[in-house]
């Protein structure tokens, strides 16, 4: 059995997937799978990741229907065997000791989730999740089912299912050394697309939801109406329509978990998302609006 199940997600990255696949087949820990996930993205051939396949053995091929990048990372986190489990993205590339350096710190400090990023983090909490991947345990996953959301649904799905995991897992170690490029170096604040404020939000409410699904709502009571908080005003400062954001905040008010974050939110958070808070649970959307830097 492969210490490491390495899902690649070739979807619209036909140009660069070759130096991704074989930045990962160079990698110092030889105990590895490589699950190559195709869901007919357009430029990238069966026999193209078949000749992969037959060059080495480590190499598995999963062919889909195209449903979208959760449902391909879903699709390879059903077929993986390894111990541990890491995502990448078909235009990303490793250093050669990624895997080994994980697997090692892991192993050391006993933890059940190791991470890394491009620049030394001095705490590791729910609200610091961007520009991280992260190697994740196969029996943590099964045993609370994680999968995947919807892009349909939210954005940013891999900081969802990394806060989800979260929640039941002890501790983290952190590497500092940059051994994880990003093809795309766009982040959540980056972003600016139609219905940016409606996906953001709705990822806020669902980690809440499955925070009290969980049984995990008391630890991280605090934290959620913060996390939200800053989900919420890059969304709605970054959605490409303006009537759009004003009306998630006209009619997203009624949802019960929305309501409870802006509570928690007016009660422990910063000052201006204390008012920002406020002036949403009033029912004042210029002014929730104007806070979040919608002009």
């Amino acid at each position: 059995m492969p210490k490491v199940s390495v899902i690649v997600t070739s979807r619209n990255s036909a140009g660069f997937l070759p130096r991704c696949v074989d930045s990962i087949l160079a990698q110092t820990e030889t105990g590895i799978e490589v699950l190559l996930v195709n869901d007919g993205s357009s430029g990238i051939s069966a026999e193209w990741l078949a000749r992969y396949e037959a060059r080495d053995g480590r190499v598995r091929c999963i062919h889909k229907a195209n449903g979208g990048l959760a449902s391909m990372r879903n699709a390879g986190l059903a077929q993986a065997k390894g111990d541990y489990l890491l995502f990448v993205d078909g235009g990303d590339w490793l250093e050669p000791t990624l895997v080994a350096d994980a697997c090692a710190a892991a192993a050391t400090h006993s933890t059940e989730q190791e991470l890394w990023n491009r620049r030394k983090a001095k705490t590791i909490d729910i609200e610091k999740l961007e520009r991280r991947r992260y190697l994740y345990r196969r029996d943590v996953i099964q045993a609370h089912q994680l999968g995947f959301l919807s892009s349909r649904e939210i954005f940013a799905q891999e900081t969802a299912f990394a806060a989800m995991y979260l929640l039941h897992t002890p501790k983290l170690v952190t590497l500092s050394a940059a051994l994880y490029h990003r093809q795309d170096e766009a982040t959540v604040a980056d972003e600016q697309r139609p219905g940016f404020a409606r996906q953001l939000i709705t990822l806020g409410i669902r980690l809440a939801d499955y925070a009290e699904q969980a049984g995990r709502l008391r630890e991280v009571r605090r934290a959620l109406p913060i996390l939200f908080y800053r989900l919420a005003i890059q969304g709605l400062a970054g959605d490409a329509s303006a009537e759009d954001a004003a009306w998630v905040v006209s009619n997203a008010k009624d949802n019960a978990t929305l309501r409870s974050l802006l509570r928690g939110l007016f009660w422990g958070g910063p000052l201006r998302g204390r008012a920002f808070a406020w002036a949403w649970l009033r029912g004042r959307a210029e002014a929730a609006l104007r806070l979040a830097g919608r002009k």
